[in-house]
C-alpha cells in the first residue's frame, strides 16, 4: 500500500506543478531559514564550552560610579588578596600588549593584532592544545612566546619556528617556545600570540600613583557560591596601597560561559554579543518553522476543498477512513523530507556567505550526525505534525456529500484557517514594525553628529619607541600638499585614558566635587582637525596659545560640576594636585565609544610626550590617496616601521560590524516570514475563491461591476490585515523597548513607523489577491453556475 501510494503522489505532484512547487518552495525556505538560524544559535551557545573545568571559572570584572562596568581590574588585586580567600583555587591574566603590535624579524616586520601578555600557567588554566612543548614548560622563563598555527605559517612558513627570536614593538625580544592550535572559533580568547614577561603583572603605584588593568580570571573550587567570593572581594578593597581609588568599584565575577553573550560592559579586547540578539534569532527561526508548516496546512486543505470528488469516490470504492489518513501522512511526510533534503542542500552552500558575513566558522556535511537528525528524524516528525491535521480532517466527510458538490467548505465558516492566517498576518506585521525600528536605529547611529567632524579625518597611531620624533613628523607632514591640518595627541576612537578630577584640592572640603574622567591629550591643532565645537571660551584664551597649566572639559562634566554658569577663574585638580589647570574651554560632547555608551565627564589636557599616541590627519578629499602615499613614506622614513592609519569614519562603523551583519539576516529571515505569510494568503486567498465562485457570477449577473466584485472579495483580507496590526503592534513596541534600552542614543518609537510597516503589508497583500480575484470576477458566469 505504502509503494501504491507513494506512485499516486509523485503523479500527483507531477500533474499539479503549481501546487506542488508552491507548498515544496514555502517549505523549504522556512526550512531554510530555520536551519541557518538553529546553527548560529547552537555556534554563539557553544562558545567557551571545550574548557575543561568551565563551569567554575569566571572572570573578574569592575564596576565603576562613574564609568560604568569595566571588563578590566588592577593588575594585582587578586593575586593579593587571593590568601584571604581559600576558594579561589588558581588565577591567570591577559593584558594586549598593543592593537596592533609591531613583530619584527630578519626576514621581514608584519603587525599582529592579538598579542597578549599572560601568566605562567596561560595553558594548563585554559585548554587550549599546543601542537609544540608542554603546557606547564612553554613559559618556564622569561621572555618566552608561544604563536598560533595560523600565525606560523604566514610568518614562518614551512620553517620550524621554535627557538626563532621575534622583536616585540621594537623594544625587547622574545624566543619561540611553542605553537597552539588555532583557537576555536567558538572561542571568546583569541591570540596570535602569547608572550611571557617576568614582572609585566607587578603593581607600579608607589611610582607613578597609577595602575595597570588587566583581564583577570579565577577558577573557584567546586560546589563554591560565587556571590560569596564577590563579597570578599569586595571587602578586601583597603587591601591595597591604591584602596582609595577603589572606593567607588565593586567587583563581580561574570561566568567565563557568560562573557561572550552576558558581559555588561562594552569595550573589550575580545569580540562579544548580547544574549537579546540570540533570543531575537531564536524567536524569528521558530516562527519561521511554525509559519511554513501553518502555510502548508493551509495548501493542503485548500487544495482539498477543490478534490471533494476524488475524495468520496475513494471512500465508495471501499477506502477506509485509516487508508485516507495514511495516505495523507505519507503525502505530507514525502513532501517535508524533500523539503528537509533541498533545505539542507541550499544551507550547505549558503555557509561560505553565512559565515563571512557573521565572522563564524560553522560547516555541514551530507555524511554528519546533522544530516541523520535533520533530513530523518525531523524530517519525518515534521512530517507526521504537518500532516495530521489535513488527515484528520478530510477523513471525517462523508462521501455522498462529497460526491454531490465540486468543493465542500472545510470547517464550519473556515474560523481556524482565518485563525491560522490571522496569526502568520499578526507575525508578520511584528517582524515589519521590528524590522522598521531597527532600520531607523541603524541609520540614525550612521547619520547622528558625534560631535567631530570625521569626513576624510585619519587616525595614524603613535609608539613609544619614537617619542622624540613627533614633533618632526608633525612638521614633515604639514609641508605636503592636500593635509589640511595636523594635530598630535591621544584621542582614539574606542580608546581612552581614564582618571579622576576634582573642583577642590582639599579632600575634607564640604563641597567637594569629584568625578572619574576620560583624559584627551591634544596640542593646539586638535580643534581644527576634528571640528571639535567650543561652547565656551575665557576672554584670555587663545586656542593657538594651550597650554600645561591650562585644562578644558566636555559640556557633561561641566553641568555635572555645574561650571556653565560661571566657569570664569574656575580651576580643576587631578589626584594629589595641590596647584590644578585654570579651566580656559568647555567644548560641546563628542562621542569616542559607540552610542551603547552614554558620553563620559571628559577633560583636555595639553600634550605630553606619554600621552601623544596618535596624529589626526584631515585631509582634502579628492587628493586623499596620493597624500596618504606621501604620508606614508615620510612615516616610514621617520619611524624606520611600516605606515598604518585608520579613516575614522571606518571607526565608528566598525562599531556596530556586528549588529549590521546581523541586522542584514534579520531583513533576509523576516522577509522569508513575509513571503511565507503571503502563500499562505494565496492559499486562503484560492479557498475562499473556490466557494464563492457561485456567489460572484449570480451578483454578476444580476449587474455587479468587477469593481463592486474585488472590493467584495477583498474586503475581508483587508480586515485581516487591519486586525493584525492592531495585534501586532504593541506586541512590537514593548519588545524594542528593551532591544532600543541598550543604545544610550536612539529614536523615538513613532505612529509613523507602524503605519509605514502596515501600509507596506497592506500592498503586499493586495497583490496577492487582487490578481485571483480578478481572474474570478472576469469568469463567464454561464460557465460557473452550468458546472453547479
Amino acid at each position: 500500500m505504502f509503494k501504491n501510494n507513494l506512485k499516486l503522489i509523485v503523479r500527483k505532484l507531477r500533474k499539479e506543478k503549481l501546487y506542488s512547487f508552491v507548498n515544496i518552495a514555502g517549505l523549504t525556505v522556512g526550512l531554510t531559514a530555520f536551519l541557518l538560524i538553529a546553527l548560529y544559535v547552537r555556534d554563539e551557545l557553544s562558545f567557551d564550552n571545550f574548557h575543561e573545568n568551565k563551569e567554575n571559572i569566571y572572570r573578574v570584572i569592575g564596576n565603576h560610579e562613574d564609568w560604568g562596568y569595566r571588563p578590566h581590574i588592577a593588575t594585582d588585586y587578586v593575586e593579593m588578596v587571593s590568601d584571604f580567600i581559600p576558594q579561589i583555587e588558581n588565577q591567570t591574566r591577559l593584558s594586549i600588549v598593543g592593537r596592533p603590535t609591531l613583530l619584527s624579524r630578519h626576514e621581514g616586520d608584519i603587525y599582529a593584532e592579538n598579542v597578549f601578555y599572560v601568566d605562567q600557567n596561560f595553558f594548563e588554566f585554559f585548554n587550549f592544545p599546543l601542537l609544540d612543548g608542554k603546557p606547564n614548560s612553554v613559559f618556564s622563563t622569561e621572555l618566552q612566546a608561544v604563536i598560533s598555527q595560523e600565525f606560523k605559517e604566514s610568518f614562518f612558513g614551512d620553517t620550524n619556528p621554535l627557538g626563532k627570536e621575534i622583536k616585540i614593538d621594537k623594544d625587547f625580544v622574545v624566543t619561540i617556545s611553542g605553537v597552539a592550535t588555532n583557537p576555536p572559533k567558538n572561542s571568546t580568547i583569541q591570540f596570535d600570540l602569547l608572550l611571557y614577561k617576568q614582572g609585566q603583572f607587578k603593581n607600579t603605584f608607589e611610582e607613578t600613583h597609577g595602575f595597570n588593568t588587566v583581564m583577570t580570571y579565577v577558577s573557584l573550587s567546586p560546589e563554591t557560591d560565587p556571590v560569596s567570593v564577590e563579597d570578599e572581594l569586595n571587602k578586601l578593597k583597603d587591601k591595597p596601597i591604591y584602596a582609595r581609588f577603589l572606593e567607588d568599584s565593586s567587583y563581580e565575577l561574570l561566568p567565563l560561559l557568560g562573557q561572550r553573550l552576558h558581559a555588561p560592559y562594552e569595550g573589550d579586547a575580545f569580540d562579544k554579543n548580547d544574549i537579546s540578539f540570540v533570543i531575537l534569532f531564536s524567536g524569528i527561526g521558530s516562527v519561521v518553522l511554525l509559519l511554513a508548516i501553518i502555510n502548508y496546512i493551509n495548501l493542503v486543505t485548500a487544495q482539498a476543498s477543490k478534490k471533494t470528488k476524488e475524495i468520496g469516490l475513494r471512500k465508495v470504492i471501499g477506502a477506509s477512513k485509516h487508508q485516507l489518513i495514511f495516505y495523507q501522512l505519507v503525502e505530507s511526510t514525502t513532501i517535508t523530507l524533500v523539503a528537509f533534503i533541498m533545505a539542507f542542500a541550499i544551507s550547505e552552500r549558503l555557509l561560505n556567505t553565512f559565515n563571512e558575513v557573521l565572522d563564524k566558522d560553522i560547516s555541514l556535511n551530507y555524511f554528519s550526525s546533522d544530516f541523520f537528525l535533520w533530513v530523518l528524524v525531523f524530517g519525518l516528525l515534521l512530517g507526521f505534525l504537518s500532516g495530521i491535521y489535513p488527515a484528520l480532517f478530510i477523513a471525517r466527510f462523508q462521501p455522498l456529500a462529497l460526491l454531490q458538490k465540486s468543493s465542500v467548505s472545510l470547517g464550519r465558516k473556515g474560523y481556524l484557517r482565518k485563525f491560522l492566517v490571522l496569526f502568520q498576518f499578526v507575525t508578520s506585521g511584528v517582524l515589519l514594525v521590528v524590522l522598521f525600528i531597527i532600520s531607523g536605529q541603524m541609520k540614525f547611529m550612521k547619520e547622528k553628529d558625534l560631535g567631530y567632524n570625521t569626513d576624510f579625518l585619519v587616525s595614524v597611531p603613535l609608539y613609544r619607541d619614537s617619542t622624540q620624533l613627533y614633533q618632526t613628523l608633525k612638521n614633515e607632514l604639514k609641508t605636503i600638499s592636500g593635509v589640511q591640518s595636523v594635530s598630535l595627541n591621544s584621542f582614539r576612537v574606542g580608546q581612552a585614558t581614564n582618571t579622576s578630577i576634582n573642583d577642590n584640592p582639599d579632600t575634607k572640603a564640604e563641597n567637594r566635587q569629584s568625578t572619574g574622567v576620560e583624559a584627551v591629550f591634544a596640542d593646539k591643532d586638535f580643534f581644527e582637525a576634528s571640528g571639535v565645537n567650543f561652547l565656551w571660551k575665557s576672554d584670555d584664551f587663545d586656542s593657538e596659545d594651550f597650554s600645561e597649566d591650562e585644562i578644558m572639559t566636555n559640556r557633561s562634566l561641566a553641568e555635572k560640576f555645574g561650571l556653565m554658569t560661571e566657569p570664569d577663574g574656575r580651576r580643576l585638580y587631578g589626584y594629589n594636585d595641590k596647584v590644578g589647570k585654570k579651566l580656559v574651554a568647555i567644548v560641546e560632547d563628542f562621542h569616542t565609544y559607540s552610542l551603547k555608551e552614554e558620553i563620559k565627564p571628559l577633560i583636555i589636557q595639553y600634550l605630553s610626550d606619554w600621552g601623544t599616541r596618535n596624529v589626526l590627519l584631515k585631509l582634502e578629499g579628492y587628493k586623499a590617496k596620493v597624500v596618504l602615499e606621501q604620508v606614508g613614506e615620510k612615516y616610514e622614513a621617520i619611524f624606520q616601521r611600516p605606515f598604518e592609519y585608520y579613516f575614522l569614519d571606518d571607526q565608528v562603523k566598525a562599531f556596530y560590524k556586528k549588529e549590521q551583519g546581523q541586522f542584514m539576516l534579520f531583513q533576509i529571515f523576516s522577509g522569508l516570514a513575509v513571503f511565507i505569510s503571503l502563500l499562505g494568503l494565496i492559499a486562503l486567498t484560492i479557498y475562499t475563491l473556490e466557494q464563492r465562485r457561485k456567489e460572484v457570477s449570480i451578483r454578476k449577473v444580476l449587474g455587479a461591476s468587477i469593481q463592486n466584485l474585488l472590493l467584495l472579495l477583498n474586503k475581508e483580507y483587508t480586515l485581516l490585515v487591519i486586525l493584525a496590526f492592531l495585534i501586532a503592534s504593541p506586541i512590537a513596541y514593548y519588545a524594542m523597548q528593551g532591544w532600543l534600552a541598550e543604545f544610550k542614543y536612539r529614536i523615538e518609537i513613532t505612529p509613523l513607523i507602524f503605519i509605514g510597516a502596515f501600509l507596506s503589508f497592506l500592498a503586499l497583500s493586495w497583490m496577492v489577491t487582487l490578481l485571483q480575484s480578478l481572474q474570478v470576477s472576469k469568469a463567464n458566469p454561464a460557465d460557473t453556475l452550468r458546472e453547479e
